[in-house]
């Protein structure tokens, strides 16, 4: 089997255009590979930016609940009773200091 100048012709177009490809899939590789590194920047941006907004909310959660417990039915109606008894605590201390001050009327015996 003899080769031809014809067949040589040949093999070299297959060789230029198998070169071409190549080349061509490397840059087309090239650049996926660069695109896919923007997306996964911006993708790990997006990332950090969500688990600081799940964060913030977990806190306001936290603060909301708190809140919410402190001004709950429960808690609302103990207040009201300590209030209450403190009221009537302060009521009665104040009678008896004014019984006292009847009982000492200003006056003190000289003491020894």
């Amino acid at each position: 089997m003899e080769f031809t100048i014809r067949d040589l012709a040949q093999f070299g177009a297959i060789a230029v255009s198998l070169v071409g490809a190549f080349i061509t899939a490397r840059i087309q590789i090239k650049t996926l590979m660069e695109k896919m590194n923007l997306h996964e920047d911006r993708l790990f941006s997006m990332d950090n930016r969500l688990d600081q907004a799940e964060s913030a909310r977990a806190a306001i959660d936290i603060r909301v609940n708190t809140l919410a417990e402190i001004n709950s039915v429960k808690a609302l109606e103990k207040r009201n009773v300590e209030f209450a008894e403190l009221a009537t605590m302060t009521r009665m201390l104040s009678k008896e200091v004014d019984l006292l001050r009847k009982l000492h009327n200003g006056n003190h015996p000289p003491v020894s």
